[in-house]
Formats: C-alpha cells, sequence, structure tokens
C-alpha cells in the first residue's frame, strides 16, 4: 500500500484514490489483486498433467501483509474447467459487472462492524498477479510465443537477444484499448489478423475505466524467478538432466587429468596436532601448506562432503531432484537448491580448484550474478540502490550468458526480468504480492473429495469466502 503507483494512483473524482479520510464517517478506500493458478484435480503433480482446471482468486491488498494471506480472508472467484484460454471472459465479465460500483459512485453499507449508521465503500483492482500464461489471457495479450510475446514492450521475439532496454519500443496503454475494441467487435477472421499483427485480444477487464493493463499486469517474483531464471539456468544452461552421464564434482585429479599424491602419514598427524592446538598462530600455519595438501585435508575431514544443515523455516530439497522419479520441485526447493545448495557446491568445485580465466570459473562468475540479482529483489525492502543494483546485475548476468552460452537462445522470462526492475520501483517489493498462496490454496481444493467427479464441486466452493472487518 506504499507503493508510488498506489499513491500516486487517481480516483474518479482526480484526487489520490488513497487519501486521507476527510468525510464523517470516513469512505472506505480498498485495493485488491486478482490472481489466477492451474492445477491438476486428480491430485497428480506430474509436469505437463494434460487435464488442468484454473482457479481464480481476489487478494485484499489493503489489510496488513499477516493478514491479507490467510484462507478466511482470500476470495475465491471461480474455478474454470481446463486453461483460461477462450473460456475466462465470461467469468471476467461478471467480475467486473460487481466491481464497477465501487468504481464510479461507491456502494454504501447501511452498517459495518465498527459504524453503526454505516459507510459507503470504494474499491479497485490493481494489480493481476498469476504466471505468464494466465496473465497473458486475463490482461488481453498474445501468448509468450507469439512474435509480440512482451506485454510492456514491442520488441519482436527475433530480437530476444537485444538486452538494450532504450531501444525497445513502449506499448501505448491508449493504443492497446483502440486495438482490443476494434477486436472485440469484428468478425472472426479480422480477430485472428489483429491477434497476430498486434498480439492481443479483448479482455472484459478493460471494461475498468482505470486499468491499464500494460503496467498493472506485473511480473510474478515466482514464476519468472524460481520457476523460470532458476530452472531455466539448471535445465538450458547447465543442462542438469538424469539422461546424462555426470562427475561426482570432486576427485583426486587435478585440472590436466593427474592424480593428487596422498599426503604421507607424518605431515598428516604434524596438521592434526597444529589443528586440534588452535593456537592464535593456526591461520598462518595453515598458509604455509600446499594447495594439495590442504585440499586433501578438507576432503579427508568431510568438509568438501558434508551435508549442510539449514535451519527449520528453510525449505528442503527433496531427495533424487531433477529425476523423474524426485518429482517437480516446487517454487520454495528451487529458491533453496540454486542460492544455497548450488553456490556453496560450485564455490567449492569451480572457485578453488580452476583459475580465473577458466571457463568453469567464468560460469561461476555468471552463475553468481544471477543469485545477486534475484536476492537484491527478493528482499522485504527495497530502495533506488537496491532497484538500480539489481537491474545492472541482471544485465550483467544476461550479457554473460549470451558470451558463454552462444548456441542458447534466451527466453521469455530473461527478458521479463528487465522489465521486473520497473515492478519493484512501482509496486515495491515483491513478499507483498506473490502467488505461493494460491499453489497452497490449489493443494486444498485437490484434497476435496470429488470421487472423480468433475464440474460438481459447486458445493464446496463456500468453504473458502472473503470475510472483511471494516
Amino acid at each position: 500500500m506504499d507503493s508510488p503507483l498506489l499513491r500516486e494512483f487517481k480516483g474518479p473524482d482526480g484526487d489520490p484514490f488513497l487519501q486521507e479520510p476527510s468525510l464523517t464517517p470516513p469512505e472506505l478506500r480498498l485495493v485488491m489483486s486478482l490472481g489466477s493458478d492451474g492445477f491438476n484435480p486428480f491430485r497428480n503433480t506430474t509436469r505437463g498433467a494434460f487435464i488442468t482446471c484454473t482457479a481464480i482468486y481476489m487478494v485484499l491488498l489493503s489489510l496488513p501483509e499477516h493478514l491479507r494471506y490467510q484462507p478466511k480472508y482470500l476470495y475465491l472467484v471461480t474455478v474454470l474447467p481446463g486453461k483460461p484460454q477462450g473460456n475466462i471472459n465470461h467469468s471476467l465479465g461478471w467480475l467486473v459487472d460487481q466491481l464497477l460500483p465501487f468504481w464510479n459512485e461507491g456502494v454504501y453499507y447501511m452498517r459495518t462492524a465498527r459504524h453503526f449508521l454505516g459507510r459507503k465503500v470504494f474499491a479497485v483492482l490493481i494489480p493481476v498477479v498469476c504466471d505468464t500464461e494466465a496473465a497473458h489471457e486475463i490482461s488481453g495479450f498474445a501468448s509468450h510465443s507469439h512474435t509480440y510475446f512482451c506485454r510492456r514492450c514491442l520488441l519482436k521475439l527475433e530480437n530476444i537477444d537485444n538486452l538494450n532496454p532504450e531501444t525497445w519500443p513502449q506499448c501505448n496503454p491508449q493504443r492497446h484499448k483502440e486495438l482490443a475494441l476494434q477486436w472485440k467487435d469484428a468478425s472472426e477472421e479480422v480477430q485472428k489478423f489483429i491477434y497476430k499483427e498486434h498480439g492481443l485480444h479483448w479482455t472484459e477487464l478493460l471494461r475498468l475505466p482505470y486499468l491499464d493493463p500494460i503496467m498493472f499486469t506485473i511480473f510474478d517474483k515466482l514464476h519468472f524467478s524460481e520457476l523460470g531464471l532458476k530452472e531455466s539456468h539448471f535445465r538450458d544452461f547447465f543442462m542438469v538432466d538424469e539422461t546424462r552421464n555426470g562427475g561426482e564434482g570432486i576427485g583426486f585429479k587435478d585440472d590436466s587429468g593427474h592424480r593428487r599424491l596422498r599426503p604421507s602419514n607424518s605431515s598428516l598427524r604434524v596438521a592434526w596436532t597444529t589443528i586440534r592446538e588452535n593456537k592464535q598462530s593456526l591461520s598462518q600455519e595453515l598458509k604455509k601448506l600446499s594447495y594439495d595438501f590442504l585440499w586433501y585435508l578438507c576432503f579427508a575431514l568431510g568438509l568438501r562432503t558434508s551435508i549442510t544443515v539449514l535451519p527449520s523455516y528453510i525449505s528442503q530439497v527433496r531427495e533424487k531432484w531433477g529425476t523423474r522419479a524426485g518429482g517437480t520441485l516446487g517454487g520454495d526447493e528451487w529458491n533453496t537448491l540454486s542460492t544455497i545448495h548450488l553456490v556453496v557446491s560450485l564455490i567449492w568445485i569451480w572457485g578453488y580448484e580452476y583459475d580465473e580465466n577458466s571457463r568453469r570459473f567464468q560460469l561461476l562468475l555468471n552463475y553468481l550474478d544471477m543469485v545477486h540479482a534475484l536476492h537484491a529483489f527478493s528482499l522485504c525492502e527495497t530502495s533506488p540502490s537496491l532497484q538500480n543494483y539489481y537491474l545492472a546485475r541482471m544485465l550483467k548476468y544476461l550479457h554473460g550468458l549470451l558470451v558463454l552460452y552462444p548456441d542458447v537462445s534466451l527466453k521469455p522470462n530473461h527478458h521479463y526480468a528487465v522489465h521486473a526492475a520497473d515492478d519493484l520501483r512501482l509496486f515495491g517489493p515483491p513478499h507483498a504480492r506473490s502467488t505461493p498462496v494460491f499453489e497452497r490454496m490449489n493443494h486444498t481444493l485437490q484434497q476435496i473429495p470429488s470421487n472423480n467427479h468433475l464440474g460438481k464441486l459447486y458445493s464446496f466452493f463456500p468453504l473458502i469466502k472473503l470475510t472483511l472487518f471494516f
């Protein structure tokens, strides 16, 4: 609620929407976000499942952060069979019909919990927060595989390796609405032409007078970061695949393939004694030892192969990750794997055993650029300096990918990561508008006993409802 965009957002009277109350009783100004996520109704967790339902949620951002994502304060708008393509406008139209009175004249409640004589309520829907596929469908954009794959600019997919944001042609909100209206009133043939040439279609959300589909449809951290950049780096650049032969990461051979010699027992006993005594000169004594001796010493002590102990509040990564038996990793697991386990392992393997000019050392630096950038993006507080740091690190990471992996093209998520700097500046830190809650609510829906009879769950939907106290 403290984001610059919401603070500067104008109401229907031209004044700031979130202004200080001046009437008695004061008007209530509410801000809500719209989110969507798909799930398999048959509880199958296999990636790429062919049966999907799409749940649409609303979150009351006016509530404190520790309350807004509790199930009792979430609003389950609807559950659609299949993916949202082509069948979502009916539900969005019904939702817009409910929201329009809250913008134009406000809705007067005759009595509330804190106001015996009632009060007037105004509400807006800002922003749209969901994965790329649902966001493009809900906000009226083409697929991320379309020529115009981006909802913020008009850069073509063939030029996705262009990393100079100043050269990206920007979308015009007014022009976007005009073309969407033409699409709405056109024949099917003309609709296909507009979709192909301009990469957009009509969405019922455009009936909301204040909605800017370009800036109000943000890039969700969970899907462009944890399930996007981090997973993509594993699969597309590091090529982690159970079908490929891999090494152990450590061994007794140096870069030239020569086997390291085991130190003598006498020298090891001297080293053990020095370490146990733990004198103030220990650091200097260890520096006198050779690199191979220290390497073997750490290996013998188990320092290079020990299991990383994580705090209880950090999600553990399941065993056999990356294999079919390991299943699909969640966002928290990808975050733990990429920012803790892999960072420690790669620094051990590539950071000390290879020359700074070697390819593997450069691969390590490039990977750490991504980790640094996404860490700055994920902080619970932000500032202009952090925003600039994120953008600089992300651009450095992307430029490094083009140099180190010339045979691999960038993906839309890499392009979206640059635009995400605008979301950080306008909407603030991502934790206040993230979507993991939708994953948890989808899990709740999956647990509803249906006996595999889809389409007959309407009697269970009131279990999740919106409750407001104002």
